[in-house]
């Protein structure tokens, strides 16, 4: 009668224990899953903004590609001679003084004007 009694108590105890038990140690494992899921959504955050990253590059190149061929096919299209349409495919540097370029404003503007037209800065004597 003893072991029944034992095992009675046994399972008594084991039933109320085990909520007790499985509260504390979810204490103490959830800070390490956290930790450890974190850097998990950390990682793939951080991947999957480099790939829009890539695909609005890629999509910026592309429109870049297609507004570049629509204005050679308008240039072609003009019949002009060869030399006329080279040089307004590829427009002349913007040239800055050394004394001009020194000015970080005059500079920046200048530079910020290049890239508009797709050209660059020149600094002169």
């Amino acid at each position: 009668m003893t072991d029944d009694n034992n095992d009675k108590l046994m399972e008594q105890f084991i039933s109320k224990a085990t909520p007790k038990l499985l509260e504390a140690l979810s204490e103490q494992i959830k800070p390490l899953i956290d930790d450890q899921i974190g850097g998990l959504v950390k990682s793939s955050t951080k991947m999957l903004d480099e790939l829009q990253d890539v695909k609005r590059a890629n999509a910026a190149a592309a429109t870049k590609a297609a507004d570049e061929s629509t204005q050679l096919k308008t240039l072609l299209e003009r019949r002009e001679d060869p030399k006329t349409t080279l040089g307004l495919m590829n427009p002349e540097p913007i040239q800055l003084t050394r004394e001009q370029a020194r000015s970080t404003t005059l500079y920046r503007k200048a530079k910020a004007q290049a890239e508009a037209t797709g050209t660059t800065v020149q600094i002169v004597e």
